[in-house]
C-alpha cells in the first residue's frame, strides 16, 4: 500500500483489521495445540517464522502469542523460545473428556442451539475481510470432489463463521466441537452420509449463509444456518 494511502486509512479500521488477523492466527495456533500437532514441551515456530508462514505482521503474531500465554497454553522464556505447556490437571481429565465423549446426537443438538445465534454477532462484528474469508471457503468447496476435501472445506467454513464473531468464548467453545468432529466414530458416521450429490446440497446451503452475511442480513443468515443444520441432523441421524 502506498504510504500516503496507508495514512488515509482510519486508525479504527487498522485496529479492527489487526484484531481480526490476531483472532484468526490465534484460532489456528490453538487448533494445532489442541489437536496435538504441537505437543506439550515442544517449541512453536519463532515470531519471524510464524509471520512468514501466515503472511502476518510481527505485531499480529506477538498479540496472538500473548493471548496463548494468557490462556496458559504456552510459556515464553528467553533462550528457550515459545514452549507448549501441558494441560492443567483436570482440564483434559474432566471437561475435555466430556466433550470427546459427546455423541453425534449431542453434538448436532448443541450446534443447532449455538450456531444460528451467532449470525447477529457476525453481522455486527465481522470485518469485510472476515466475510470474504467465509465466501472463500464456499468458493473452495465448489472444487472439492472427494471426502477429505469436503471435510476440509466444511470444517473451514464453519470455523470461519465462528472466527468472524470475534468472540473469544465462542471461538474457544468451537475448538471443543472441532475436537469431537475429529474423533473417529464421528468422522466415520459423517463420511458414510456424504457423497457428491449431498455435498452440492450442503454447498448450496453454505452459499445462502455466506450471501446473507455479506448482505449483513442477520435474520436471513440465522434462518439459513438453522435450515442447514436441521438438514445435516436429519441426514446423519436418519430422521
Amino acid at each position: 500500500m502506498d504510504p500516503v494511502a496507508r495514512l488515509a486509512v482510519p486508525s479504527s479500521s487498522r485496529r479492527m483489521r489487526a484484531r481480526s488477523l490476531t483472532d484468526q492466527l490465534l484460532a489456528v495456533l490453538e487448533r494445532q495445540i489442541d489437536e496435538g500437532r504441537v505437543r506439550p514441551g515442544e517449541r512453536l515456530a519463532t515470531e519471524r517464522e510464524l509471520a512468514l508462514q501466515f503472511g502476518a505482521s510481527r505485531n499480529v503474531v506477538r498479540a496472538a502469542l500473548a493471548e496463548l500465554h494468557k490462556a496458559g497454553k504456552i510459556t515464553r522464556r528467553v533462550g528457550h523460545g515459545t514452549i507448549v505447556t501441558a494441560p492443567a490437571e483436570g482440564r483434559r481429565g474432566d471437561t475435555q473428556m466430556h466433550f470427546l465423549d459427546a455423541s453425534p446426537v449431542e453434538l448436532l443438538e448443541f450446534r443447532l442451539a449455538m450456531e444460528p445465534g451467532l449470525a447477529e454477532t457476525i453481522t455486527l462484528n465481522a470485518s469485510e475481510g472476515d466475510l470474504q474469508a467465509i465466501k472463500a471457503c464456499v468458493d473452495g468447496g465448489d472444487g472439492a470432489n472427494r471426502w477429505e476435501e469436503w471435510e476440509h472445506w466444511d470444517s473451514s467454513f464453519h470455523q470461519s463463521l465462528v472466527a468472524a464473531t470475534h468472540n473469544r468464548l465462542a471461538i474457544a467453545v468451537y475448538q471443543a466441537i472441532i475436537a469431537v468432529r475429529h474423533e473417529r466414530p464421528w468422522l466415520k458416521l459423517k463420511q458414510g452420509h456424504t457423497d457428491p450429490v449431498r455435498w452440492r446440497k450442503y454447498q448450496d446451503d453454505h452459499r445462502k449463509i455466506a450471501d446473507a452475511l455479506l448482505a449483513r442480513d442477520a435474520v436471513a443468515a440465522t434462518a439459513a444456518i438453522r435450515s442447514h443444520l436441521v438438514k445435516v441432523r436429519a441426514k446423519m441421524l436418519g430422521q
